[in-house]
């Protein structure tokens, strides 16, 4: 080959490699976000706060400025290697924090086989995010963790012809709230640093819609804080009840232990449970995919460590909902029903085995919290259903700043409904009636105390400017836990590109 060949067949090279690389930039959808609350109670009404994957402060009054930079994967879906990464960042005022660092992650996806690195936002599994009450162990609610994540897509078991497939995941992550939690934490009440974090699941569905239109899926997911330290916590089995610290293991045998869910902690001393603080949850859903109406019935059923995890204690804590989306139509596209309870908690007597007692009761699951970690939740948010009320709110029940779950015992009433009255106008309301017991250890003062949420919300994308879009959500809270509170929520987005 001459020289002169040489260098066009260079350059053509290079052009074509300039543009498999640009090709990887397209797609990208890049905008910006102001949105500000007010409200007149102690806080801002839960349903302008919750389930927004912890963005949104509690504070009565709060505002953020957020720009994003997302490449979905899809914009690769005619090739076999698929490429995506996401950078989500906001100032606030009257939050908890001042800069927020909501999504951070890459990824990359090859046949079924996707991976996740960084703290991405992802979609519930069964419910709807924009009108469900949340999910009960892995939700919405707080900002995502950063992982390392492993999915396996939908794959169809060998001999079955697509009429059983299998979905897993799993992955392993660092919480990044440890110095939020020394600051926010009260003098001498625990809080955690350096936290590690496994997250798990396996689904199965049984059906083909194409040929008949229900499916059947049941999953089970399990979560696990484990390593880190923790400051400030109390331990009647050593020390005497003192103020202490524990450095839990980090190294290659703490990840397993993590994995398959054994090991045990210091303060287990001769009654060894599981190492760190594990949650799960069973799910199931049934879905009818017709030509013009679809619905899903679903069912979760939560479990703190062993106990729950068989129907040994009975099956009385769960979520059971459904949702249906009738045929297109400019009055209901989604509406959405469910019922809470998590009072039961595997009952209220609990006792680990001694001398003379030799059967262990697992009572008083006390659900997301956890005696050496500060408990399920991130920045102060419930990672799984925010009725359960978060530590955010612990103002309200004499222990301020403190990182506990004050009240999660609890059962609720929940409905909402979404529209798409024209291709500019979409609207939804929920409503929540919830009645409280706060916790077997620190019950609220009256059983069956009533809180209710309520939300109007409504979203204008003009046609004559159709990168921008405007949000008004009015909120209303009344009753005794959180008090009564009204209040508005403005967002303005504008889409660069």
């Amino acid at each position: 080959m001459s020289g002169e060949a040489a260098a066009a067949y260079t350059a053509e090279g290079d052009t074509v490699a300039r543009e498999r690389f640009a090709d990887h930039f397209d797609g990208n959808e890049i905008g910006v976000e102001l949105s500000a609350t007010a409200a007149t109670g102690s806080f801002a009404p839960l349903w302008l706060t919750a389930n927004r994957n912890g963005l949104a402060s509690v504070r009565r009054a709060s505002a953020y400025q957020r720009a994003y930079i997302i490449r979905p994967m899809d914009a690769d879906s005619a090739r076999r290697w698929r490429l995506g990464y996401g950078l989500d960042v906001a100032v606030a005022e009257g939050h908890e924090r001042i800069g927020i660092v909501e999504q951070a992650y890459i990824e990359a996806a090859w046949k079924k086989l996707h991976v996740t690195i960084g703290s991405k936002i992802l979609p519930l599994e069964t419910h709807s995010s924009e009108l469900t009450s949340g999910d009960l162990s892995m939700g919405i609610n707080a900002q995502p963790i950063p992982q390392i994540r492993l999915d396996v897509d939908w794959f169809t078991f060998p001999g079955t012809k697509g009429w059983w497939k299998w979905k897993l995941y799993g992955s392993y992550g660092l919480t990044t709230d440890g110095l939020w939690q020394q600051r926010w934490a009260a003098p001498q009440t625990r809080y955690t640093r350096h936290t590690l974090y496994h997250e798990k699941g396996l689904f199965w569905r049984f059906g083909r819609s194409e040929v008949f239109p229900l499916t059947y899926e049941i999953g089970l997911r399990m979560a696990t804080q484990f390593g880190g330290t923790t400051y400030n916590t109390r331990s009647l089995r050593i020390g005497g009840g003192e103020l202490m610290t524990f450095k839990h293991g980090h190294g290659l045998k703490a990840f397993w232990q993590a994995l398959i869910c054994q090991g045990s902690d210091e303060t287990d001393v001769t009654d060894p449970n599981t190492a760190g603080n594990t949650i799960g949850s069973y799910v199931m859903q049934l879905r009818y995919h017709g030509r013009r109406w679809q619905a899903t019935a679903y069912w979760e059923r939560m479990f703190e460590d062993q106990s729950m995890l068989t129907v040994q204690y009975g099956i009385r804590d769960m979520l059971i909902g459904g949702e249906v989306r009738p045929p297109r139509n400019p009055y209901v596209s989604s509406a959405v029903v469910e019922y809470l309870t998590s009072t039961d908690q595997s009952g209220a007597v609990y006792h680990d085995r001694t001398a003379t007692i030799r059967d262990k009761m697992n009572g008083r699951d006390d659900y997301y919290n956890h005696n050496l970690y500060a408990g399920w939740q991130n920045y102060g948010h419930g990672i799984g259903n925010p009725l359960i009320t978060s530590p955010l709110y612990n103002d309200v029940f004499g222990h301020a700043n403190t990182l506990s779950f004050y009240n999660n015992r609890v059962k609720a009433l929940h409905l909402g409904i979404a529209g798409d009255p024209s291709a500019e106008w979409h609207w939804r309301v929920m409503a929540s009636i919830t009645w409280n017991w706060g916790t077997y250890t620190t019950p609220l003062p009256e059983p069956a105390m009533r809180q209710d949420y309520f939300l109007a919300e409504a979203t204008y994308r003009p046609r004559w400017a159709r990168r921008c879009s405007a949000r008004l959500g009015l909120g209303l809270d009344h009753g005794r836990i959180l008090g009564n509170s009204f209040g508005a929520q403005l967002t303005l987005k504008y889409a660069i590109r």
